[in-house]
């Protein structure tokens, strides 16, 4: 391993021992993401970890909140329509709202273009398994959903007054989005790299949009460097930590670089946070 590597692993290392150790530090609400140049990547990654965080505990607690109005007003009439509306306007990355029977039958949907997938089946989707089973919140991996694009779902329970389950309304966004709204400014003017990541190895987000959505064990551009692969099986499989490799793009000469890594997610879904850089 390159000996410059040490000292800003050991640096990253420092401070991830302590980010690493739990979920509490993300509850505080987070200052917005600077953009300094000289910014430590250990304090990038907090930063990243916590704004993330911060961003999806806005969505789930909105999410909850209009799931507890529709409890009161129905599933399907003007008024759910409207919190389905209003809901769908709090964040750019939400792609549309909906309403579900306790059959997993979509009864709703807002904005009006997506009211198409009204009284589509969607109890076969492992989210939508999940919280008929056991009535409780959850947030899907990127899966094609029934608006038939790749997106992230959260779902919360619908309970009438009498405490009845009726069904669950659902946030349906795109990650790249949200992250994106983070990270671009927080990694501008720095020379690190950000990359969120899905345990199974999907790229979320990366500063270099080409490389969202690509599958890190399959896509050759990834899969022929067994240096990298290494590496990246780390860090799905680590909720935190550091590590080095190289890698030769297209051919290139290979450069050597070096990752830290913490976690970040809701419900018990956990996406990768890393920072990147290279060393001369």
């Amino acid at each position: 391993m390159n000996a410059q590597l040490y000292p800003w692993i050991i640096t990253a290392l420092a401070i991830l021992v302590a980010v690493g150790a739990g979920f509490a530090a993300l509850n505080q609400p987070a200052p917005p993401p600077t953009s300094v140049a000289e910014e430590d990547a250990a304090m990038l990654l907090m930063h990243l970890q916590s704004d993330i965080t911060v961003a999806l505990e806005a969505l789930d607690g909105r999410l909850s909140h209009a799931a507890y109005n529709l409890g009161s007003t129905g599933l399907n009439d003007t008024a759910a329509r409207g919190t389905l509306l209003n809901l769908s306007a709090t964040d750019p990355s939400i792609i549309d709202c909906t309403v579900s029977d306790a059959n997993g039958t979509i009864l709703a949907a807002e904005p009006a273009a997506y009211r198409g997938v009204e009284g589509a089946e969607i109890g076969g989707q492992a989210h939508v398994r999940h919280i008929l089973a056991t009535k409780r919140p959850i947030m899907s991996e990127v899966i094609t959903v029934a608006e038939e694009i790749p997106a992230t779902v959260i779902v919360a329970p619908i309970f009438t007054n009498e405490s009845r389950f009726v069904g669950f309304a659902s946030i349906v966004f795109r990650p790249y989005d949200l992250i994106a709204g983070i990270a671009d400014p927080a990694a501008n003017g720095t020379p690190y790299q950000v990359m969120v990541v899905q345990t199974d190895g999907r790229v979320l987000y990366d500063t270099d949009p080409a490389q969202a959505g690509k599958m890190t064990f399959e896509d050759p551009l990834y899969a022929d460097s067994p240096d990298l692969q290494d590496a990246a099986r780390r860090v799905v499989d680590e909720r935190y930590g550091t590590a080095a490799y190289g890698f030769a793009a297209d051919g290139a000469e290979t450069v050597q670089k070096a990752i830290a890594w913490t976690t970040t997610g809701l419900h018990g879904v956990e996406w990768r946070v890393a920072v990147i850089r290279v060393v001369e």
